[in-house]
Parts: structure tokens; C-alpha cells; sequence
């Protein structure tokens, strides 16, 4: 499940080839062994650098309850592949008795007396390198064609009939759903068959060795809305993300006013400005960490810098954390400490509240302040900002600080001195900056072998500014840290059909000593269940001067490519637990130690809510 906040993808198409196989076939050419190859291609990057696995998979959850099913992986029947996810081939043997499921094709039900199997080709991540299919792993790829909430759309289904007396449909009955009693049937082929679902009635032939190329699935894809002109792109935009946008009970989403707002005025506009204008209003409506967002018309106004990094305290105030030397902030005596009391001649606050989102918007308060106070000091090049600001000591004074170029600057930092992965206390240390790359995984792993074999009474996992990525990795590395196994939680699509898991699966060897998961406002997505695992079970200490960001749900398919080389997405489910509640969207992973943040902590290049950590740690504190 990727939950990686993106900015930009890559969009590559996938074509299904279909060998028709002559409709006379003998018995004897059925008995053969029959060769499925073909090409895959996924649009989502970062799938590329992940291990794969493909193979003929049980297909009779996709006509059921439950989609993520797969058959143990002693019965499954597995592929070699080249190539990676972005561009890859496989090739695959069917078994001559193949293992699954008995499905009536009448009543759309699992039968032991039935005699038919349904089975797709399927492509999965495999970031543990099991060498199987596992639930807790992404189907991005199949010889069907599945939407992104693991409906089948059409594409080709594969067939196994034990006799030639099965009968099976041609098509969707008066009630369009397939598999019910009102379907047309004919008499299918014993063995396999391939059955053509794009058109009706269904295409069935017998199956033979040919090729059968791969369609990525509804949740690996991207949208191209890219030549739609802005009468088609907002209602377009606004019915695909209403649809699949899992939290609008839970953020309050209005989408009647939304549309009010922007439907009937893109019928009118002709400008690509004007229309984006629309999409950040639809942007701004929706309070999501992963509704991030990238437009032409924007970039202007976020070019230019006072040069000045901020930073809120625990009790409310606005502190300027850094100052770029040399910069216009500098030269107008704004120095590291001072606190913001105004902007522009409005009080603080009231220009935060007003302010237009144009990259972000967030789950959760803190997480929202943060990406206003990044947004605040950007503005056009050559733009004006009137600061009204107390320094360390002195009086309240405004400037008028014109806005520059920014440029690269080195903040100071503590020097922690880590030698082999530990802290001169002797606690261990592991940066971990994202769950989008397989490489971080790696890198996880082998630090934390080594922090084992020198048996550490405690280790910190820093996940602070994590953006997040698969929640399959964030389950992997979480796995290193636990004996027993179990649901972090499920996705489950409004009629109850399971479609995800994230699943604890002790991977040796493990770490059973002391824990502190170390978060803030911009840990999100996969860093925010990552940390909800160790809290939840409490595994770990969760130390920050904030919650994590509270952006918990996956954009799997909820990425749009927009005119004019623009781009938005937005989250396409929620995770659940096992009451079926929505888990941390909306309020993040709370700190068992929370460290208060003041202006004496922004300006110090201290780490202090590391040291908090560590401290926990050596004193032994476990969570309550």
C-alpha cells in the first residue's frame, strides 16, 4: 500500500494482448503444458526498487469479500520475471491441477460441490524477498483489470473447468453484476480457459501458450486528466476524488459546497490560471496531509524568501528558529530567538488563519501551522513583508523585508558524535528519512544487525520528518522489533470487502530491548502507522514536541496529472482497526514524553527531544 506523499510520477501504458486460440482445439493440445508470458509496467515510481512476484493467483475474492485472498504458498503457482516494476516481463507455467477455491458461477458463491476455478496473473511487491504472495503486499498488476477499490473492470480472466459440462457466463445479466442467476451461460472447455471481459458477450477461448501482458491495477496507476480543458477537468476532478476520498464524515468535507464553488464557474474559464484557481479552492477545502498539490500558476508565489526559518512554541508563539546570514532578515535586524507578533499589519494568528494554501494542506492543527509557516515567508521575487517582531531582549519593531532568490544554506546542528550506530551513552541511534526506497529498508536492517550483535540496552528510531511511502516496509522494519504477530489494521471498502492489510510478521533476528520512536508534524503517512505500531502495542516510547502528522490514509490511485504539468493527489482509503475505527488520521501518534518546544529549544542546536529519548532509555521508562 503506498502512502508516500508524491509530488510527481512518472505515467507509463500498459496494453492487454490477448492470443485468441482457435476455437476447435483438441483435447490433446489442452493437455499440454500451457506458457503464459508477458510484459508489466506500473505508473507509481518507486514500486521499480522494490522485489516483485508474480504468479497465477486465486481470483474468487475479487467476486466476494474478501480481494486480498491468496492461496498458501505451497499451493501457489509461481513465475520468474525480468526487469523491474517500472518495465519488466514474466513467464509462467500453469499447473495441470491447479489449486483453489471451488466457485459457483450461479449464485457468486464459494462451493465445495462447484467445479470451477477462477485465476488471475498477478504481480505483487515482495519487500520481505518471500519468494510468495502475501496479503500484506501490493497487487499492482494483473491480467485483469481492477479499479482502484479492487473492483474487476474487465481484462481477462483465467478459467479452470474440471469437466467440459461446467457451464459459465457471457455476459453480465439484467442486473449487471456478474456471476448471478440471470446471467447468460454457455458451455466452457474442460481445463483452462481465457475469457475476455472487455466486451459482451465475453470472449472464451481455450487456453494456449501465448501472451497475456499486464494491466497495473487501479491502485498503482496515476490519472491522466492532462488534455481535459477546465468544463471537463474540475467536475471530472471533483467526482473521481468524492468518490474514493475516505474521510469526508470524518474532516467534514462539504462537497455540495465545493461544487458550488467551482463546478459551474470552469464552465465559463479560459484561462489555465483561472482553472488552477479553481483546483486550489478544491484544495483548500479538503483539510488532508495528503492533499498535496502542484500548479503552474503558483510558482510564483512561492519563489521568493525573507530568508527565515519559523517554528511555533508549546504555548502559542511564533519564533524565528534560523536566519540565513547575509539575508535580507539579517540585514533588517531580525535575529534567531525573535518572536512574530504580526505579518503584513495583521496580528499572527489572524494571517495564519486567512491564509491560501498553495502546496499542502494537512490532517491535524500542528501539522497545518507547520506548513503555514513554511508557506508564510515565500512569496514572489521582489515582493514586500511587513514583519512586526520582538529579538531576545529588546523592543517590538516592524521592517519591510523585500523578498530574494533562496539560497542553500548549512543550519547548525548538534554534533550527536554516533560511533557505530550509538550514542556515547551507549544507546543505539537509526535515522530512518523514508519508507518510499527499498535501499532504506536495507540500510534499516543492517544497522540494526549490528546494534543486536553489540547489544545495546536500548535503541532510538528517528522518524521524524519521515514522509512516509509503503506501508509494507514500515510493517517489515516494524517486524524486527516483535515476537508474536498481528493486525496493525485493515482496508475495507464501504460494502465490507477487505482489500489491505498491515500485518506485524516477527522477521529475526529481532530487537527485545528498549525502544523510543522519535516524531513530529512531518512524520507522515507510513512513518504515522509505523509509529501507531509501537504505540499501540506499547512496544516503544513515542517522544516528540508534537504528534506525528495524523495523515494515515493511502494514495494508492489517488494521483492526477493535470494540464500544464500539474499535478494533485489525494488519499483513496483509510486504515482501520478492528473496531473499524479510522486509525491516527486526523490526530496523529500522541508522545509518551512530550518534550516542550520553546523559544530557548528553537534556537538551541540541542537535539532535545532526542536527549529526552536517550534519557527515557537509560533510566529504563517503558510506556504505560
Amino acid at each position: 500500500m503506498f502512502t508516500h506523499s508524491l509530488k510527481r510520477l512518472a505515467v507509463l501504458v500498459t496494453a492487454l494482448l490477448l492470443i485468441a486460440a482457435p476455437a476447435a482445439m483438441t483435447t490433446k493440445a489442452q493437455e499440454a503444458a500451457i506458457q503464459l508470458k508477458g510484459a508489466f509496467s506500473v505508473a507509481y515510481s518507486g514500486y521499480e526498487t522494490l522485489p516483485l512476484v508474480v504468479g497465477l493467483a486465486d481470483a474468487t475474492g475479487y467476486f466476494g469479500k474478501d480481494p486480498i485472498y491468496l492461496l498458501p504458498s505451497t499451493d501457489q503457482a509461481l513465475a520468474t520475471y525480468t526487469g523491474s516494476a517500472r518495465s519488466g516481463n514474466y513467464d509462467l507455467t500453469l499447473p495441470d491441477e491447479p489449486k483453489g477455491r471451488n466457485f459457483d458461477v450461479t449464485s457468486g458463491q464459494l462451493s465445495d460441490a462447484a467445479k470451477v476455478h477462477l485465476y488471475d496473473v498477478r504481480l505483487m511487491s515482495d519487500v520481505v524477498d518471500r519468494g510468495f504472495m502475501w496479503e500484506n503486499e501490493d497487487a499492482i498488476a494483473s491480467s485483469m483489470r481492477i479499479s482502484v477499490d479492487s473492483n474487476v473492470d474487465g481484462g481477462t480472466l483465467i478459467v479452470w473447468a474440471a469437466d467440459a459440462a461446467e457451464q459459465f457466463p457471457t455476459a453480465r445479466g439484467a442486473d449487471g453484476v456478474l456471476f448471478t442467476a440471470d446471467d447468460p451461460r454457455t458451455a466452457i472447455p474442460a481445463g483452462y480457459s481465457l475469457v475476455n471481459l472487455d466486451q459482451e458477450p465475453f470472449q472464451i477461448a481455450p487456453a494456449t501458450s501465448g501472451t497475456l501482458n499486464l494491466i497495473t491495477t487501479g491502485g498503482g496507476d496515476v490519472i491522466d486528466y492532462t488534455s481535459l480543458s477546465c468544463d471537463k477537468l474540475i467536475p471530472a476532478l471533483v467526482d473521481r476524488t468524492e468518490k474514493y476520498y475516505p474521510f469526508t464524515e470524518l474532516h467534514q468535507v462539504n462537497w455540495d459546497t465545493i461544487r458550488a464553488d467551482v463546478i459551474n464557474a470552469s464552465q465559463s474559464i479560459t484561462s489555465e490560471a483561472d482553472c488552477e484557481a479553481l483546483i486550489v479552492k478544491i484544495a483548500n477545502a479538503i483539510p488532508d496531509g495528503h492533499m498535496n498539490f502542484s500548479l503552474a500558476s503558483v510558482q510564483p508565489e512561492l519563489a521568493g524568501t525573507v530568508s527565515i526559518l519559523l517554528a511555533p512554541t508549546s504555548d502559542g508563539q511564533i519564533v524565528v528558529e534560523y536566519v540565513r546570514p547575509g539575508g535580507p532578515a539579517e540585514q533588517a535586524g531580525i535575529k534567531a530567538g525573535a518572536v512574530i507578533t504580526a505579518w503584513d499589519g495583521k496580528p499572527i494568528q489572524q494571517y495564519l488563519d486567512e491564509m491560501t494554501l498553495l502546496f499542502s494542506n494537512a490532517s491535524t492543527p500542528h501539522a497545518l501551522l507547520d506548513i503555514k509557516l513554511t508557506q508564510i515567508t515565500r512569496g514572489q521575487i521582489g515582493s514586500e513583508a511587513a514583519i512586526t517582531f520582538t529579538n531576545p531582549g529588546g523592543s517590538e519593531q516592524t521592517v519591510t523585508i523585500k523578498r530574494v532568490q533562496p539560497v542553500r544554506a548549512s543550519i547548525p546542528t548538534e554534533d550527536l558524535k554516533i560511533v557505530d550506530g550509538k550514542l556515547p551513552s551507549g544507546i543505539g541511534y537509526i535515522r530512518l528519512p523514508s519508507f518510499a526506497a527499498y535501499q532504506n529498508m536495507k540500510d534499516f536492517d543492517a544497522q540494526l544487525d549490528a546494534l543486536i550483535k553489540a547489544n545495546v540496552p536500548g535503541i532510538i528510531i528517528d522518524v521524524r520528518g519521515n514522509g512516509g511511502g509503503f506501508s509494507q516496509i514500515s510493517d517489515a522494519l516494524a517486524s524486527r522489533f516483535f515476537d508474536t504477530a498481528f493486525t496493525v489494521g485493515d482496508v475495507i471498502t464501504t460494502d465490507g470487502r477487505y482489500t489491505y492489510t498491515m500485518r506485524v510478521d516477527p522477521r529475526a533476528p529481532l530487537y527485545t530491548g528498549l525502544v523510543a520512536v522519535l516524531v513530529d508534524e512531518n512524520t507522515v503517512s507510513a512513518a504515522d502507522l509505523f509509529s501507531y505500531t509501537f504505540k499501540v502495542s506499547k512496544r516503544g516510547l513515542i517522544v516528540g514536541f508534537t504528534p506525528s502528522a495524523g495523515a494515515a490514509g493511502t494514495v494508492s490511485g489517488g494521483g492526477y496529472y493535470l494540464p500544464d504539468r500539474g499535478f494533485m493527489q489525494l488519499p483513496t482509503a483509510g486504515v482501520l482497526d478492528a473496531s473499524g475505527k479510522q486509525i491516527i488520521e486526523g490526530t496523529g501518534v500522541v508522545p509518551d514524553v512530550l518534550v516542550p518546544r520553546t523559544v530557548d529549544s528553537i534556537i538551541s542546536i540541542q537535539d532535545e527531544v532526542l536527549h529526552a529519548a536517550e534519557q527515557a532509555l537509560l533510566n529504563g521508562q517503558r510506556p504505560s
